[in-house]
């Protein structure tokens, strides 16, 4: 078959496409809705050319092993979303198809989200307790506010302050808790996220303009609705997944079992063409920027999350190799000192400790702080 008319194949009936998915990603399946469902989101594209085409298969045929490898299957296609972005077919896993996923490599994850009116932001909060050697988290919630309904309307207009998660993993076999974990989100935070796709809160579109270096594309943000997105119809799904995936990042390197999902459920947080595009952005609405971290004065918040990565490095020493080799990688891409620092600060505060490790990548951050 040539890959170039594979496109036109999923696209002819349900039956074919079913084949094409068995033929190329060797997905074996006979559910009809689910192939029902995707020959529908393929059918909203435009395809110009064969080209375009080739594009689209491959980067639904791609998404589509990854949710298959990572253990999330047709038969969740109830919980499984095509989004159309940059005139692609992007596969995306909601928060049940995920841990649907996890359920099925032997582990139950239950999640607890409170969102915190701004009322309650010092009196609704996960407890750290100890209970029989482990720590436990459990949830105080003195609520000023009882009415917690989220919409995109309130979170445009910070009614709420921040989001709270806690994730608490049992093993399906032996009925007892593997892990538990806590972490939060602010609206700030939340907002520039729920603002940073297609499927966003506000309608945007990506807009070329020439430098003297050829043309380029910067992103424009209206304030108008996107009454057709994902975070306006969906907004409370899409406020569980954003801080459920943050929770997450916590639980990867202990329970290397559920990486799989775990990246599967990823998958969709950012698009190709935000990863390569020049991230000039202009926003026509006002969306607080998050503060740079200064690596010298971390907050307390920051400080207890260096703790957490010292606590995973010590437990298990290849974990601190590995993140020294992953910051080395982003210094050879020549990522921005402070944006690694951003995005690493935990570990670098960690990493700094050890003479070692930090000779092999200290220098990178000293002209940083040199420059300033």
């Amino acid at each position: 078959m040539e890959k170039l008319t594979v496109y036109k194949q999923l696209t002819t009936g349900v039956g074919e496409c079913l084949n094409v998915l068995n033929r190329e990603i060797g997905l074996k399946t006979t559910c009809s809705p689910f192939a029902v469902k995707l020959i529908g989101a393929l059918n909203e594209t435009s395809p110009k050319n064969e080209t375009d085409m080739l594009g689209i298969a491959d980067t639904l045929l791609s998404g589509l092993q990854t949710l298959m490898q990572g253990g999330i299957m047709p038969e969740d296609y109830d919980k499984i979303d095509f989004v159309k972005r940059g005139g692609k077919i992007v596969v995306s896993a909601r928060v049940e198809a995920f841990l649907r996923a996890c359920a099925r490599k032997g582990y139950r994850l239950t999640d607890t989200i409170v969102a915190v009116p701004k009322e309650d932001f010092n009196t609704t909060y996960f407890k750290e307790n100890f209970y029989n050697g482990d720590i436990i988290y459990t949830l105080e919630d003195r609520r000023l506010n009882a009415d917690r309904v989220v919409t995109a309307e309130r979170l445009v207009e910070k009614y709420f302050s921040k989001f709270i998660c806690r994730i608490d993993i049992h093993s399906v076999d032996t009925n007892k808790r593997v892990a538990m974990t806590v972490c939060e989100i602010s609206i700030d935070d939340l907002l520039q996220i729920a603002s940073s796709s297609e499927q966003g809160i506000y309608k945007s579109e990506w807009v070329e303009y020439q430098t003297r270096y050829g043309t380029k594309k910067k992103k424009v943000i209206s304030d108008q609705f996107n009454t057709e997105g994902f975070w306006y119809k969906w907004t409370g799904e899409m406020v569980n997944k954003t801080v459920i995936r943050r929770a997450l990042k916590r639980i990867k390197e202990v329970l290397p079992e559920l990486e799989r999902p775990i990246y599967a459920f990823e998958q969709d947080e950012i698009t190709e063409e935000e990863k390569h595009e020049e991230k000039e952005i202009f926003l026509d609405i006002p969306i607080i920027k998050t503060e740079d971290v200064n690596l010298d004065k971390l907050t307390s918040e920051q400080k207890a999350d260096a703790q957490e990565i010292y606590d995973l490095f010590v437990a298990n020493p290849k974990l601190a190799e590995d993140k020294t080799s992953e910051i080395e990688a982003m210094i050879k891409e020549e990522i921005s000192p402070q944006e690694i620092i951003n995005r690493e600060y935990a570990s670098l505060a960690v990493l700094k400790k050890s003479k070692d490790k930090w000779s092999r990548i200290g220098g990178y951050f000293d002209v940083k702080k040199d420059e300033t």
